[in-house]
């Protein structure tokens, strides 16, 4: 199941969201109606995806948006009216991923919410978001990783990365494509290069059976990464981690 935390002052207009959301088989959702109640979900539950409706043009829910972002790279899409121009463009230079103007319809907001999900390889039932090979699995819905039946703790941008290689397994991924998908942000390739070779290091320490040749996130030279759906011998299976 693919989890949305709903950011909104009134909890009635909150839980009017939720429903919405909850009514989709694959989501589920729940509101945050205070500040300190929505940085806490952030930090226990790990949401997917946030949605964020702006209430009056001095509400907390304008400030959030930068301490969400700063907790975790989920996918944030921010919900305005017209007048709040301002608030919305400062919600989005804070870390918003994208932004629709009050009123709208049920079926511009799911369609822009599952946009987004998609970038980040969340999608509809059926989406390769689930790989084991007996050695190696990994569950993007249950952000879970597992190395030999162990489970593997990786940082918020280790797994960004991990999700979007996955999500586009066997097709490679250039440096600036990464970087746009994970940071947010354009920059050069050699840039966006240096940027990544960090943490892909750390990602094959932790999960590649034999980091020093990986079998799953390889080199493309001067180009990026690709993502390997690799299956391993049998007599492999339970062999002692190096």
């Amino acid at each position: 199941m693919i989890k949305i935390l709903v950011v909104d002052s009134d909890q009635k207009r909150a839980e009017s969201v939720s429903q919405l959301l909850r009514a989709e088989e694959e989501l589920v959702a729940r509101g945050a109606f205070d500040r300190h109640t929505a940085l806490r979900c952030l930090d226990t539950e790990t949401p997917d995806a946030v949605v964020v409706n702006l209430g009056e043009l001095d509400g907390w829910e304008q400030e959030i948006c930068g301490e969400i972002r700063g907790r975790t790279l989920a996918p944030l899409l921010v919900l305005g009216k017209r007048g709040q121009e301002m608030a919305l463009a400062s919600s989005l230079n804070a870390g918003g991923d994208a932004h629709l103007l009050k009123p709208l319809s049920k079926e511009m907001f799911l369609s822009q919410l599952y946009a987004l999900l998609r970038r980040v390889g969340l999608t509809r039932a059926g989406h390769a978001g689930q790989f084991d090979t007996g050695v190696l699995a990994v569950n993007v819905f249950q952000h879970e990783v597992k190395l030999r039946g162990k489970r593997v703790d990786l940082t918020p941008t280790e797994f960004g990365i991990l999700r979007c290689l996955l999500n586009n397994a066997g097709r490679p991924l250039s440096y600036h494509s990464l970087v746009r998908q994970v940071h947010g942000y354009d920059c050069p390739a050699d840039e966006a290069r240096q940027l990544l070779k960090v943490h892909i290091h750390n990602l094959r320490q932790k999960m590649e059976p034999d980091p020093g040749r990986p079998a799953h996130i390889l080199n493309v030279r001067g180009f990026g990464y690709l993502f390997e759906r690799r299956t391993y011998p049998r007599e492999t299976l339970n062999e002692p981690m190096q």
